[in-house]
């Protein structure tokens, strides 16, 4: 009789874990926040160039995202340089406001290079690591704080998009009256939000004492 083996799920090679994924995220987020125009597309072209060598299609997640990319160019949209005397003068308006939409839309793209790579209980084992020095009560509080919201990131997505599909069902058309079916999902989805965030609280703090303390 031939013996079982056990078999352990291929990695990815290059793929960055742990830690090291952590702080590459981090740095991301330095360079994003710190870089003007046009050096914001340094940023841009890392975090493309890591979700592309990681198998990260892009095209399917914008298609997925659509409503929280709508949302990062609201700053670029408002700021739009109506009636400007000419070009250069629309430019120096319009490019702090075109600068917070790439950052945002940046921010978001980082988060699921982030997320698809890293579990919220390795985000957790990465921070107890990095931020040791600041003792193990306190690192771990903040560790499992942002394992946590890190866990809602998929959920959140999952339940904008069926808020979406309710209310358009429903009647709602955000072509016609955007901010009406903004508070059509935004009312069942920070009620569902605030459910979980209970129920998730509760059930790290029964299966881990430090928790909360």
């Amino acid at each position: 009789m031939a013996r079982g083996r056990i078999v352990t799920p291929l990695k990815r090679p290059g793929r960055l874990r742990g830690a090291s994924r952590f702080v590459a995220y981090l740095a991301t987020q330095i360079a994003v926040f710190s870089c003007p125009f046009p050096w914001i597309a340094a940023p841009a072209i890392a975090v493309a160039a890591l979700g592309a060598s990681e198998g990260l299609g892009w095209g399917r997640w914008t298609r997925r995202s659509w409503f929280l990319l709508v949302a990062a160019a609201l700053p670029a949209m408002v700021g739009a340089p109506f009636g400007a005397p000419s070009v250069s003068s629309a430019w120096a308006v319009w490019e702090p406001s075109l600068l917070r939409s790439a950052r945002l839309a940046l921010v978001l793209a980082s988060a699921a290079w982030l997320s698809s790579g890293m579990s919220p209980v390795e985000l957790r084992d990465a921070l107890s690591v990095l931020l040791r020095p600041l003792g193990s009560r306190l690192s771990g509080r903040i560790a499992r704080s942002a394992s946590l919201t890190m866990a809602f990131v998929p959920w959140t997505t999952a339940e904008l998009r069926r808020a979406d599909e309710s209310a358009r069902l429903r009647g709602s058309d955000p072509a016609r009256r955007p901010g009406r079916h903004l508070v059509a999902l935004s009312v069942p989805l920070v009620s569902r939000s605030l459910e979980k965030a209970k129920r998730s609280s509760e059930a790290l703090a029964l299966r881990d004492s430090g928790f909360g303390l």
